[in-house]
């Protein structure tokens, strides 16, 4: 008897307004008739209008499930842990989708989904991010923490309702996309609720240079990085005179900041010469994921909400020798894990 196929999932995001539930309505009306679709969505209230003109737009075999009285990842998280564990087991429906409330920790309810995907139950295929252009120019200017941490999180990152959008709107709506680490894999605009099937593809978390250019070009090279029997990625490239060196580590590890942070520091101050810039994003720990940014001129670090797994990308000014890289090797190994430091 073969195995049922994981649900394919995805996380549609965004600030209160974005669009997410006319997203959800217009993917139910588009669904194939003969496969069943799962919607959970999140709401404050105990009032199911969401889940209501959801279930209006099914096209064929569905289900729509409501979590109310507060976020997934807070007052709601054990009510969407039951829920999830009951869809897969009972249901085992095609595809998964859920929209977490406005207030949502997308963060959060991506480290849950990915434990049920290491176990084989889903597939989580892609988060998707709305970002409504009415508030594009305030979260350029004040980075409002819940709302940039759902970008941050985000695979893919839209534009909606783009005909309220000017040249100003989609100008800071770039300066959003511009400032991420690592890259979002797909930017691009969501009408009418229309999601882009380039938005809902399996995006795979293989080797891509964010600061560089893309895996394929020439020089490109790639080998296998292990710490602690966990395996992960080396790959170099080399484009318009410059090189790229970029490490990428499975979530499971998690990194010490307080043994991060001055190695990085020593090799910003030793290499500034070579090292052109520095981008890092390392799981510290069950909460944010820790990004760095760094040049000649010294390191800045804050919190992250990405959190798909830890790299270290470097640009550098001339091709890296043996005990350079060596270095960055043995920095990278002596701060995964140290007993529970972080």
């Amino acid at each position: 008897m073969n195995a049922p196929i994981p649900p394919r999932v995805h996380v549609i995001t965004g600030s209160f307004g974005a669009g997410k539930t006319t997203a959800i309505r217009w993917l139910m009306r588009h669904k194939p008739a003969d496969e069943m679709w799962v919607v959970i969505l999140n709401e404050f209230t105990d009032a199911g209008i969401d889940a209501l003109t959801v279930a209006q737009a099914a096209n064929g075999s569905f289900d729509v499930r409501l979590v109310a009285g507060g976020c997934l990842c807070c007052v709601g998280e054990l009510e969407f842990g039951k829920q999830l564990r009951d869809i897969l087991r009972n249901l085992e429906p095609g595809r998964l989708l859920i929209e977490p409330s406005g207030a949502g920790h997308t963060a959060d309810i991506v480290d849950i989904l990915s434990i049920h995907e290491r176990q084989g139950a889903l597939s989580l295929d892609s988060i998707v991010c709305l970002v409504d252009p009415i508030d594009v120019a305030r979260i350029v200017e004040s980075r409002p923490a819940n709302e940039w941490s759902q970008i941050q999180a985000a695979d893919a990152l839209l534009l909606s309702k783009p005909d309220l959008a000017g040249d100003a709107e989609r100008a800071a709506f770039d300066a959003i996309a511009a400032a991420q680490y690592p890259l979002k894999r797909y930017l691009g605009i969501c009408s009418n609720g229309e999601l882009p099937a380039q938005a809902l593809q399996h995006f795979e978390r293989d080797a891509m240079f964010s600061l560089l250019g893309e895996r394929g070009e020439a020089g490109f090279e790639s080998k296998s990085f292990d710490i602690d029997g966990l395996p992960g990625n080396e790959a170099q490239s080399r484009r318009l005179g410059l090189w790229a060196v970029q490490w990428q580590l499975p979530g499971e590890l998690t990194f010490a900041r307080t043994v991060l942070e001055p190695q990085l520091r020593w090799q910003l101050d030793a290499y500034g010469g070579l090292l052109r810039r520095m981008k890092g994003v390392f799981r510290t720990g069950p909460g944010p994921s820790w990004l760095v940014q760094g040049t000649a001129h010294g390191l800045s670090a804050e919190d992250s909400a990405y959190r798909r797994d830890s790299r270290v990308e470097l640009v550098l000014n001339a091709a890296p020798t043996p005990e350079f890289l060596e270095q960055w090797r043995r920095l990278l190994r002596d701060a995964a894990n140290p007993r529970g430091v972080l």
